[in-house]
C-alpha cells in the first residue's frame, strides 16, 4: 500500500474544512483499513461525503466519558490519547488511537454514553460524522455493517489479550506481553528492531498496567540490560522482538 502524502506548506492549510485534503486522506486510510477495504467504492464515497473535517488543538478533549454519543470520529492525522479519569484522579491509560481508527463506535451501536476520555496528543484531524447519519447509512449498505462488524471483532480480539495478561504474572512478562501488542499496532519493523515510536513515555506503561512509574522503569531498565529494549526519551526501541515474546508468552 503506498505512503500517505501530507500537504506541504504551499498547499491548503491543514485541516481546512474547505480543503480536499482531508477526503483524500479519508480515502487512503480507508482503502488501508482491515475493516472497510472491502467496502465498495461508492459505500466509502458516501461515507466520506456525510464527514465533516474538524482541527483538534493538542490537549482538546474530543469527547468526554458519560456524555451522549452524538457524533462519530475517524482520526485523519494526529495522535489521540484514550483514558479514563478515576474518582482520586489517577488516569488509567486504555490506549492510543492513530489516523485511521474510529471514536465512538460503540455508543452509536448501543445508544449508550462514551465509555473513554479522548483528548489529542498533539495536533490532530478528524473526520466527525453525525451518528443518526451514520446509522442511517448503515441500514442502507450491508458492506458498511459488514465492515463494522469486523472493527468491532478486532476490538474484542485486543481486549481479550490484553486479559490475558494476567496480573498474577511476574511484572516483566506482563511488560512484554504490552509491549508486544503495542508492537504489533503501532510500530514501524526492520529486521533489527521495532520502534514503538507513537511517544509511549514510561508512564504510559504505568498507567496503562496500572502500577508506579518506579516499578516500570525498574522492569525495563532490566530488560535493557538483557538486550530487549533500548530506553528513549518518550520512545521504546525493541531491539530483540523474539526474545520479547518469549518472555511474553513464558
Amino acid at each position: 500500500m503506498g505512503k500517505i502524502v501530507k500537504p506541504k506548506a504551499t498547499q491548503v492549510p491543514f485541516g481546512l474544512v474547505g480543503s480536499s485534503y482531508p477526503q483524500e486522506l479519508a480515502q487512503q486510510l480507508l482503502a488501508r483499513s482491515p475493516a472497510f477495504n472491502t467496502c465498495p467504492q461508492t459505500v466509502l464515497n458516501a461515507l466520506i461525503n456525510i464527514g465533516r473535517a474538524k482541527q483538534v488543538a493538542k490537549g482538546e478533549y474530543v469527547c468526554r466519558s458519560g456524555m451522549p454519543v452524538t457524533r462519530v470520529c475517524m482520526l485523519l492525522d494526529g495522535v489521540l490519547e484514550i483514558a479514563r479519569i478515576q474518582s482520586d484522579g489517577h488516569r488509567h491509560l486504555v490506549g492510543l488511537a492513530l489516523p485511521g481508527d474510529f471514536i465512538s463506535f460503540t455508543g452509536m451501536i448501543d445508544g449508550g454514553a462514551h465509555l473513554h476520555d479522548v483528548l489529542a496528543r498533539n495536533d490532530a484531524l478528524v473526520m466527525e460524522f453525525n451518528a443518526q447519519e451514520l446509522t442511517d447509512l448503515r441500514h442502507q449498505h450491508i458492506s458498511l455493517v459488514m465492515a463494522c462488524e469486523r472493527l468491532l471483532v478486532r476490538r474484542m480480539r485486543l481486549m481479550y489479550d490484553r486479559l490475558a495478561a494476567d496480573p498474577a504474572w511476574v511484572l516483566e512478562n506482563r511488560l512484554a506481553h504490552m509491549l508486544c501488542m503495542c508492537a504489533d499496532l503501532f510500530a514501524k519493523k526492520t529486521t533489527v528492531s521495532t520502534d514503538v515510536d507513537i511517544g509511549l513515555s514510561q508512564s504510559d506503561v504505568a498507567d496503562m498496567l496500572g502500577i508506579s512509574r518506579q516499578s516500570v522503569n525498574f522492569a525495563l531498565k532490566k530488560m535493557e540490560s538483557e538486550g530487549l529494549v533500548s530506553l528513549h526519551y518518550s520512545r521504546i526501541s525493541i531491539a530483540n522482538m523474539t526474545a520479547l515474546k518469549q518472555l511474553a508468552e513464558s
